[in-house]
């Protein structure tokens, strides 16, 4: 189990900035990684850290013009 700090620097190393309180304000929102609480500390598992990691990854364009173009594909 990784403490919110801890958490924070494993998601450093798979090149997502964050930090502990970052994390602890998406725990308020309800939109972040899972967690649990043991006593008043919460801990992650590093595949709770990846899961989520993965569901936050969209492919989006990056051109206008790409995004244009698929437009009128579904025309």
């Amino acid at each position: 189990l990784l403490t919110r700090r801890e958490a924070a620097e494993y998601l450093e190393t798979k090149g997502v900035r964050s930090s502990k309180s970052t994390l602890a304000r998406y725990a308020m929102g309800g939109d972040g990684p899972q967690y649990t609480l043991i006593g008043r500390t919460a801990y992650y598992k590093p595949e709770w850290l990846d899961q989520w990691l993965e569901a936050q990854m969209e492919p989006h364009s990056h051109s206008l013009a790409h995004a244009m173009a698929k437009v009128g594909e579904g025309l």
